[in-house]
């Protein structure tokens, strides 16, 4: 098991609660059960900042914390795993193709294939989850709501990526 220094467990507890301000701050709900919000950027932002595996955990501790304060408990379980593994899938796929000295448009163009894999596994994992627990008729009233909020999230995420490039684990 490698150790993590404090400087990046102070990083990660920080980077988790911006995923709770981000998911807390603006929230619409939607038709289903659930609701939109833009604190996908900082899920995003985690898995490429802290890692894939530090990311993973920041994001999933900060949406679990999100759903729970806002009253969605439902969700905590489920937006636990399902950010967790939406953030390590973009943090890998970024941090795999990008380096320091790569231009612009490269870092933005893999972010947006990272996005859209891990935005995949949040849409999909949520119309699973809601399928279990609504039927696939609610769940699927959801799919749009959660396409739009990964997308979102994504060009939110942009240039914050940009501007805190230099801070990307390698």
């Amino acid at each position: 098991m490698r150790k993590v220094s404090t400087n990046r467990l102070a990083t990660a507890g920080l980077m988790a609660a911006l995923v709770v301000v981000g998911t807390m701050l603006i929230q619409v709900p939607t038709p289903g059960k659930g609701y939109i919000h833009i604190g996908d950027s900082m899920v995003y932002l985690c898995g490429i900042l802290l890692g894939p595996s530090l990311g993973a955990l920041a994001a999933a501790c900060g949406s679990l914390l999100a759903d729970i304060f806002s009253g969605y408990g439902v969700y905590a379980p489920a937006s636990f795993i399902i950010k967790g593994l939406d953030a390590w899938m973009v943090g890998f796929l970024y941090l795999r193709f990008v380096r320091p000295q790569d231009p612009i448009t490269k870092k933005i163009v893999s972010f947006a294939i990272a996005v859209l894999f891990g935005g995949t596994i949040m849409v999909g994992g949520y119309l699973a989850y809601e399928t279990m627990l609504y039927g696939f008729a609610t769940a699927a009233v959801s799919l749009l709501a959660n396409i739009t909020q990964a997308v979102g999230g994504g060009i939110l995420a942009v240039p914050l990526l940009l501007a805190l490039n230099r801070f990307v684990q390698r």
